[in-house]
């Protein structure tokens, strides 16, 4: 699908054009939306530009993913799509700067790319030009991780207080049939959110090589006010790369958090099932005793045999669970 969108007396006009159709005047931005061999052909003639098929976009090279070619400018990175979903996914986004057009071609939805359009409806000043849209394309982009390194922080959040609520603390028994659940379904939602977070990391590394390499091949051709916005795109990749990095760690601490509780309800379970047996094992060794049939055992005959060997066999599971719990041990 080819979408176009032209700029012409201060307001932008969206076109769905088919091959074979010309380029409306005035047009700023063309969108290729899982586009066919000859979508793609047809494009590439209109523009005088060599578009990536889908298999050269996914190549991770540098040289691959940024290069100039005459007076085209080549960037693809990764970005996130259908993050706020139980299978977030990245695919590759291909933007190619020409003089006179920003070209995109991409085969997800992500929500920055939809939000930019909507955004272009109200401010037309944004498809000024093609470094414009470029450049307010790349902003949009970078707006979505950050909300969406927000969404991770609160889930991050949420687990903490579900990981180190009182009704996760070991020494209370009470709750053993349901904490198993509880902590796996932590470890679950750690696992999606390190997940999403390493894709994010993934995108802004894409995106941070994407605006450097841009801001060497456009030296001499950006504004003073779009050199100043690079600048701040460039500012604004890395202190949001630190903080995914930040939000990592804490997922790995929250990971690590929740193992060590797992640890501690086995071990718990394990202390019971080994004080039990200790405490078992001298009434064992009384009845196995008397339950030996030799002809000589006087206590056979002795009338208050039965009693006492019922007594010593209470006594010696008695006295061992005496001695651990003065020891501290239960």
């Amino acid at each position: 699908m080819i979408t176009v969108r032209a700029r012409a007396e201060g307001r932008v006009a969206e076109h769905r054009i088919a091959v074979g159709d010309p380029l409306p005047p005035g047009t700023v931005w063309i969108d290729l939306l899982r586009p066919d061999e000859a979508e793609r052909a047809h494009v590439g003639a209109l523009t005088g530009c060599d578009l990536p098929t889908r298999e050269e976009m996914k190549e991770i090279e540098a040289s691959s993913q940024l290069y100039a070619e005459a007076e085209a400018i080549y960037l693809t990175a990764s970005v996130l799509a259908r993050a706020d979903s139980a299978q977030p996914e990245q695919s590759e986004l291909t933007c190619v700067l020409t003089p006179r057009h920003l070209i995109t071609l991409r085969y997800s939805e992500p929500r920055a790319v939809s939000a930019f359009a909507i955004r272009a409806q109200r401010q037309p000043e944004m498809l000024a030009s093609a470094e414009d849209a470029l450049l307010a394309l790349l902003d949009a982009i970078t707006d979505r991780i950050a909300d969406v390194l927000e969404l991770i922080g609160g889930r991050i959040d949420a687990l903490s207080a579900q990981i180190f609520n009182d009704s996760l603390d070991p020494a209370g028994f009470g709750n053993a049939a349901k904490k198993p659940d509880e902590l796996q379904d932590v470890l679950r939602g750690i696992g999606r959110a390190g997940d999403l977070t390493h894709k994010v990391r993934n995108s802004l590394a894409g995106l941070d090589r994407l605006v450097a390499f841009l801001g060497t091949v456009t030296s001499g051709r950006l504004s003073k006010d779009q050199k100043a916005m690079l600048k701040t795109l460039t500012r604004d990749v890395r202190s949001l790369n630190e903080h995914a990095g930040f939000l990592s760690h804490e997922a790995n601490f929250l990971l690590d958090a929740t193992l060590g509780l797992i640890n501690i309800e086995q071990n718990a379970i394990i202390k019971i099932f080994s004080v039990v047996s200790v405490a078992l094992m001298p009434p064992t060794l009384i009845a196995s005793a008397y339950g030996m049939n030799f002809q000589f055992m006087p206590e056979l005959e002795w009338r208050f045999g039965y009693p006492m060997a019922l007594l010593a066999m209470v006594l010696s599971a008695v006295l061992p669970l005496w001695y651990f719990r003065k020891r501290g041990w239960l």
